[in-house]
């Protein structure tokens, strides 16, 4: 609580030491990222310093940004890279989640890290993503289906061109009726039914 008080009130050039404390160990970054607590220290080291200031730390997120975006604790720092990292860094971790957007979708965090890297990367890298969570009907699935995963969903499906709006909606007829019996996936059914 005192760090976080401490990057809360000081300057970000006064904060040098802390970055360069949670920088200096091997694993630390990601053993942070993991901790209940800890993972607000990086939340707003990234919100608070510039860029380039914590550059050594949004790289060790990225090293773990796979695992790190399936994390209770550790998709907080994936999702801050995204929104307050340097331009490289979104990029790099835009191509990371494309990459691993099934196993992600499937976990109960995956939606809002799909979600913010849609939100926040460049606007071609958007609809990458979209359309790599798109192509996969189980990832669709199981993100509609739940709490935090249907409103990625949605922007998904806002997201894509009406004609991959067309091939989702194919792809996921036969679950239709299993979308429409969920409580989260019933407006994502709507919205491919053509309700919406």
């Amino acid at each position: 609580h005192v760090l976080q008080k401490c990057i809360n009130t000081m300057q970000p050039e006064s904060l040098q030491f802390i970055v360069d404390e949670i920088s200096k160990r091997q694993g630390l970054v990601g053993q942070a990222a993991r901790h209940r607590y800890g993972c607000r220290i990086i939340q707003h080291l990234l919100k608070v310093c510039p860029a380039s200031q914590v550059s050594k730390i949004a790289e060790s997120v990225l090293e773990e940004a796979d695992t790190l975006a399936c994390h209770a604790f550790g998709n907080y720092a994936v999702q801050h890279v995204v929104r307050f990292g340097s331009p490289e860094h979104r990029y790099r971790l835009t191509r990371v989640i494309e990459r691993n957007i099934t196993s992600i979708a499937k976990t109960v965090v995956g939606g809002p890290v799909i979600k913010a890297i849609i939100m926040h990367a460049a606007p071609e890298d958007r609809v990458w993503v979209a359309r790599a969570a798109a192509q996969n009907a189980q990832a669709m699935l199981a993100l509609a289906k739940s709490r935090l995963g249907y409103p990625c969903a949605m922007l998904i499906l806002e997201t894509i061109s009406a004609r991959e709006m067309e091939r989702v909606s194919t792809a996921l007829a036969e679950h239709l009726e299993e979308l429409r019996a969920s409580k989260f996936g019933l407006e994502v059914a709507q919205l491919l039914a053509g309700e919406c």
